[in-house]
């Protein structure tokens, strides 16, 4: 079902619940088939974000037709579904009419995405972000910062393949940040085994409870 029938459907569930009595079967039963039908439409209008419209927001634009780029400054903000890209300053370059790539600069530039709907966002800080709508991949360089699952990733320079969720990261000995950093939540340390026994002590603490108020 088209997400833009979601009005349609309500007001013929509307129109059906008038016509028939609340108590009526029929009611019941078109009711259900609608919220269904309703449903099924919410889980189809999410779209991936690459198909959504791209909105930009900036103090300065300024384009350039011979190289197909666009440059804007001052406070710029994209964003596309759940993806948003903030920086000091973006150029949006196109090729065939397409956007081959978004460079971002910062102090820091900021990417964030949602992958899933039900998963954790991503979150990715820079000084210069390089992002590849065509590959799905994002470069980050000088003070990288990529955050996900509770896990941070800190270095000189991380590549992130947002489609695999792989990612490959570089210190810099003339730098700032000469090794790279791995932060890790105890939760993703946690054996299966660990997690077997919690969930057996909380119930047996929960069977007890139940068993001493019972007169």
């Amino acid at each position: 079902m088209n997400p833009a029938n979601l009005a349609v459907d309500k007001v013929a569930l509307d129109k059906v619940a008038s016509e028939k009595s609340p108590s009526s079967p029929t009611v019941l039963l078109a009711a259900l088939l609608l919220l269904g039908m309703l449903s099924a439409s919410l889980a189809q209008a999410l779209p991936d974000d690459r198909q959504q419209s791209i909105s930009i927001e900036s103090d300065y634009a300024e384009r350039n037709d011979k190289t197909g780029s666009t440059v804007y400054r001052g406070n710029v903000v994209i964003s596309q579904g759940s993806v948003m890209i903030e920086a000091d300053q973006i150029i949006l370059h196109m090729k065939n009419n397409k956007i081959s790539h978004i460079e971002c600069d910062g102090k820091p530039a900021s990417y964030r995405e949602k992958p899933s709907i039900n998963g954790p966002m991503m979150i990715a800080r820079a000084d210069h972000i390089d992002y590849r709508p065509a590959d799905n991949s994002i470069a980050l360089k000088h003070n990288a910062v990529l955050s996900r699952d509770g896990t941070i990733i800190k270095g000189d320079s991380i590549d992130y393949d947002i489609g695999k969720q792989t990612w490959k990261a570089k210190g810099d000995n003339l730098g700032d940040q000469k090794r790279i950093q791995l932060v890790i939540p105890p939760s993703a340390l946690q054996s299966e085994s660990e997690s077997e026994g919690e969930r057996e002590t909380e119930s047996d603490a929960i069977k007890n409870q139940s068993e001493e108020t019972t007169p």
